[in-house]
């Protein structure tokens, strides 16, 4: 049951903890970049003693972002075993439609751009 709530918080921002104090942004791009297009790496480094460092990885969309949630929780990275979540959504008036093939025509698209606006904007 934690796991499908966990799920349904799912955004495109994820949170990478237990990480070695010493990683850096070209590293964590390396380890993530296979899964999709990082728009953003934050690392936070707590003074020694209050805690490990740990970064936010913004994906371009949430697809590229659970992609590397469930391949990369629990790897190593560094030298330490990582642990992924989720971070909090930033507020947007997109919503992100994944899993549309290569056939799905331009004015298919266009068409739920449209379905889109309209369930936004009532």
């Amino acid at each position: 049951a934690a796991a499908a709530a966990a799920e349904e918080r799912a955004t495109r921002n994820l949170f990478i903890g237990n990480l070695d104090h010493n990683v850096s942004e070209v590293e964590l791009r390396r380890a993530f970049e296979k899964y999709g297009i990082i728009e953003e790496v934050v690392i936070k480094r707590p003074a020694r003693g209050q805690g490990g460092a740990y970064a936010f990885l913004k994906f371009q969309n949430l697809d590229m972002a659970h992609r590397a949630k469930v391949a990369m929780s629990g790897r190593v990275v560094g030298r330490n075993p990582i642990k992924i979540g989720y971070g909090k959504a930033n507020p947007t008036t997109r919503l992100w439609v994944g899993g549309l093939g290569p056939s799905t025509s331009l004015a298919a698209q266009n068409t739920s751009t449209e379905v889109l606006r309209f369930l936004v904007s009532n």
